[in-house]
């Protein structure tokens, strides 16, 4: 199988290491050379290839097919042309050092074995075909180059297994954390949707239930004095609970079935209507303006509307008992705005309950997401103003 090794980056200690290393090399095979009985040519032609012998000590990692290629070809000018290789190690030296790095460093298999082919016909071009050296000096040689091959090509595998080790460790770390990350998303996501059926199951029931405890204290109020009254209360009670059962019905319903169903009608204008007559039955003075709704809602905002509108009435029989309650939806080409607002509270009417303000978080949650801005605020009068505006190009 073909290998394809990615060139090492040296760091800046083993490059200086090297340098160095290439720099003595050099110094002592220009010196060897010089001080040779046979030396052959100038000092500085010798030097010349000193330095190229030298060239796999600094460059063999990251180019080492130049570099063995430069270190053969000028140890086969000295002992050729110039010095002969017979009384010098240095060029020997190099051939080895050569014959290592097209084993360790190579980038595949097949320049490996040429390059140590090339360093074989240095040594029985050189030495052998022109010195005439002996031919066991040649086997010699043969044999230890290809055991410093076998070396360098051992160290490549060792290093490549090393690699591979190492990189399905970090294929195993990327997959726990993205195994991690998804289950922190899927956390945060049923988080979020129980915060969702949370906020519903809150709108619905404190809306009912506050009605149903305000029809409660009032029936409590005038059940000796008016029977009639009473059972109407009493029925108007029932019709509450009722409602909240259907409710809370359709939400399991929605929870229960296919997400990708679970969207559903939004709520009508019909159905803010029967909330407010609802709301009236129960004894809250409502009154409900949608002569501004010009366009049909998406459900998003129709859903939020709802639920606002819902929560301003719940907080009005539940602050404000008695007082009057005036809702208006009005629609412009690119904003919805929802507005509830109740007078001052009946000084001779106590509040049947108290809340918690988790309505009103929720539903300021819910106009956020959609984009809108949600305010609260008490008026000048006593009363109280409920006013959500949600931008219709984010439904």
């Amino acid at each position: 199988m073909t290998e394809h090794r990615p060139p090492s980056r040296l760091s800046p200690p083993a490059a200086w290491w090297g340098g160095l290393a290439a720099v003595v090399f050099a110094a002592v095979a220009t010196r060897e050379a010089a001080s040779s009985a046979d030396l052959v040519g100038p000092v500085w032609l010798n030097a010349v290839c000193a330095a190229g012998m030298a060239v796999p000590l600094v460059a063999g990692r990251r180019h080492p097919v130049v570099s063995v290629t430069v270190a053969v070809g000028s140890a086969m000018v000295q002992t050729t042309w110039l010095t002969p290789s017979t009384n010098l190690a240095m060029p020997f030296l190099a051939v080895l050092a050569a014959a290592f790095t097209a084993g360790r460093y190579a980038p595949d298999r097949r320049a490996s074995l040429a390059l140590f082919g090339l360093c074989l016909a240095q040594e029985w071009a050189g030495p052998i075909g022109v010195n005439g050296d002996p031919l066991w000096d040649a086997v010699f040689v043969s044999l230890t180059l290809w055991a410093v091959w076998l070396l360098g090509r051992s160290a490549g595998a060792r290093f490549d297994l090393a690699r591979a080790q190492q990189a399905r460790r970090d294929a195993e770390q990327e997959r726990r954390a993205a195994e991690q990350e998804r289950a922190a998303q899927i956390r945060a996501a049923v988080t979020a949707e129980r915060h969702a059926v949370a906020r519903d199951l809150h709108d619905t029931v404190a809306h009912a239930v506050t009605l149903m405890v305000l029809q409660a204290t009032g029936t409590r109020l005038i059940a000796h004095k008016d029977p009639e009254a009473a059972v109407t209360a009493l029925a108007a009670i029932e019709n509450a609970g009722r409602q909240a059962m259907e409710d809370l019905r359709a939400m399991l319903h929605v929870l229960r079935q296919d997400p990708d169903r679970a969207d559903g009608p939004p709520p009508s204008v019909e159905q803010l209507v029967a909330l407010v007559e609802a709301a009236r039955a129960g004894g809250v003075n409502a009154a409900l303006d949608t002569s501004e709704l010009t366009a049909e809602l998406p459900r998003p905002l129709a859903v939020t509307a709802y639920r606002t509108v819902q929560e301003g009435l719940t907080n009005a029989a539940r602050h404000a008992p008695g007082a009057r309650v005036h809702i208006t939806l009005r629609t412009t080409p690119g904003r919805l705005t929802i507005t509830v607002t109740n007078g001052p509270p009946d000084s001779g009417r106590p509040s049947p309950t108290t809340g918690s303000g988790t309505g009103l978080a929720g539903l300021r949650e819910r106009v956020t997401a959609l984009a809108g801005t949600l305010t609260a605020a008490p008026q000048h009068d006593g009363g109280y103003t409920l006013t959500a505006t949600l931008p219709r190009s984010n439904a």
